[in-house]
């Protein structure tokens, strides 16, 4: 059984309700889960049994559901397709800010009121836990359910989510603070009820996280492979995103899926990659190295000893690198340039038939003058780097490669 953590982020939070889709389609058991923020109020519905509703929660969220705003207004300012009334509605929302001292937050109390539900988490058999600050006594709560009264977890739930800019209000006679701001990643939670299995849901927000330290545990921490957008971002296009982001880099996690950008099966046979780099042609070699600036010594003495260290250089790869991930970070390379939807599983061999026929590169002797000047001094310009990679990448995926 494995305990859960999912790290505060406001909207970003869509993002573990994918990854937590690929947690039960992969059939992990989940014992106990700890959150900050917006993490507490999605680990409160999965405790609760509820993921399909927390799931539909986020196909449909909107800034409406969260403060007293106007959707259509919120958009045209995001879009910023502002008429002179749009102007006038901004100004007087910010004078309404200002003599509120933050944005109404009605919104999400009636959302908890109506999707959280105490008795079932009381009654689930599963730790439950979350963070916040209590400004009024100026310290840090560290809180299971059973450290809660009855009747109050809504309440907590709100004081762990309470941020700066929503409107000052008491909450049970006290003044709380988004827990955010102490612990956005409450794994020791966890560690101090013992929980040896242990996978950690990143969102990268803004807050204070400490220090992963988690010596003598199975760990394992997934974390967004691209843009999560805006903590504010309560839009439900981008959620909708996150949740499919979420999903894959979860199967990617719980699967070892290979790639960075893509989720590609790895090889059973680990001499695939070596026995890939033998086949590529001489006059292919012949061409890396020009491009790479290298001597032109025998072919397949220069693959291995010049032109992929080389190329390992222009990926910022460790010296640690094998083969594999060299040719499937090329490959996630070619494929993302040429609009391969990544939200897919692969095998190498997949992802390369949709590439295999497609020239990303142009020559650049005759659309880019400086690379002349470049020849001649006999250097690499770095300030190409991203267009260099594109077209080593364009040789050896070439369709002469591949066949």
């Amino acid at each position: 059984m494995y305990g859960l953590v999912l790290e505060g982020g406001g909207a970003r939070g869509s993002y573990h309700i994918g990854v937590y889709k690929a947690l039960m389609e992969e059939g992990i058991k989940i014992k106990g889960v700890v959150g900050t923020s917006i993490g507490a109020l999605n680990g409160a519905m999965i405790v609760q049994g509820d993921y399909d509703k927390c799931y539909e929660l986020w196909n449909q969220i909107t800034y409406s559901m969260v403060v007293d705003v106007d959707d259509e207004e919120i958009e045209k300012i995001i879009q910023l397709k502002l008429a002179k009334d749009d102007l006038r509605f901004i100004k007087e929302k910010i004078k309404e800010f200002i003599g509120h001292k933050g944005f109404d937050i009605t919104p999400l109390k009636r959302l908890l009121d109506e999707y959280i539900d105490e008795e079932k988490i009381r009654k689930s058999g599963m730790d439950f836990g979350m963070v916040t600050i209590n400004l009024s006594e100026f310290k840090p709560l560290y809180m299971f359910v059973e450290d809660i009264p009855k009747g109050e977890l809504t309440q907590y739930l709100l004081a762990s989510a309470y941020l700066p800019f929503f409107k000052a209000e008491k909450l049970g006679g006290k003044r709380y603070l988004d827990g955010g701001f102490y612990d956005n990643l409450p794994y020791r939670m966890l560690l101090n009820k013992g929980y040896k299995d242990i996978i950690l849901i990143r969102t990268h927000a803004k807050g204070i996280t400490r220090r992963l330290y988690l010596p003598d545990t199975n760990a394992v921490l997934i974390s967004p492979s691209g843009d999560l957008g805006r903590s504010i971002e309560y839009d439900r296009n981008r959620a909708r995103a996150n949740i499919k982001m979420g999903y894959y880099d979860g199967l990617r996690a719980l699967r070892g899926l290979k790639g960075q950008r893509y989720y590609i099966v790895p090889k059973e046979n680990k001499d695939y990659y070596f026995e890939f780099l033998l086949k590529i042609k001489d006059e292919d070699i012949r061409r890396l190295q020009k491009i790479l600036k290298l001597p032109q010594i025998p072919y397949k003495r220069s693959l291995f000893e010049d032109i992929i260290p080389k190329i390992c250089s222009l990926l910022s790869i460790d010296k640690d690198y094998d083969y594999e991930d060299i040719l499937i970070y090329l490959l996630e390379k070619k494929a993302e340039k040429c609009k391969i939807d990544r939200f897919k599983i692969y095998t190498f061999e997949d992802l390369l038939s949709k590439v295999a026929d497609k020239k990303i590169t142009n020559n650049k002797e005759e659309v880019n003058p400086l690379n002349k000047l470049m020849e001649k001094v006999d250097i690499l310009p770095i300030f190409n780097r991203e267009e260099t990679i594109l077209e080593v990448a364009d040789i050896i995926f070439g369709n002469d490669n591949c066949n």
